[in-house]
């Protein structure tokens, strides 16, 4: 499964309410990403990053799917 199908996938583990799960398997997600990301976009990830962290300590699950499904998966597009 790529990084993009992984985004998507966590997106909708959140979405169905699987928020202790999902968050345990975020930060190994953002860490895969940012080895398949080249340095230079690093700082827009930072950002993608920081905003879904807000939303997970507000409980914004719904919030956070879509950085994740959104934000960051059109950041993984647009390196191909």
């Amino acid at each position: 499964m790529n990084r993009r199908q992984e985004c998507i996938n966590l997106a909708q583990r959140f979405r169905l309410g699987h928020h202790l799960e999902s968050a345990q398997h975020l930060p190994v997600l953002i860490e895969k990403v940012l080895t398949t990301v080249p340095v230079s976009q690093h700082a827009n990830i930072a950002t993608i990053v920081a905003a879904m962290l807000a939303c997970q300590e507000h409980g914004d699950w719904l919030g956070l799917a879509d950085w994740l499904e959104g934000e960051l998966v059109m950041l993984l597009d647009s390196i191909k």
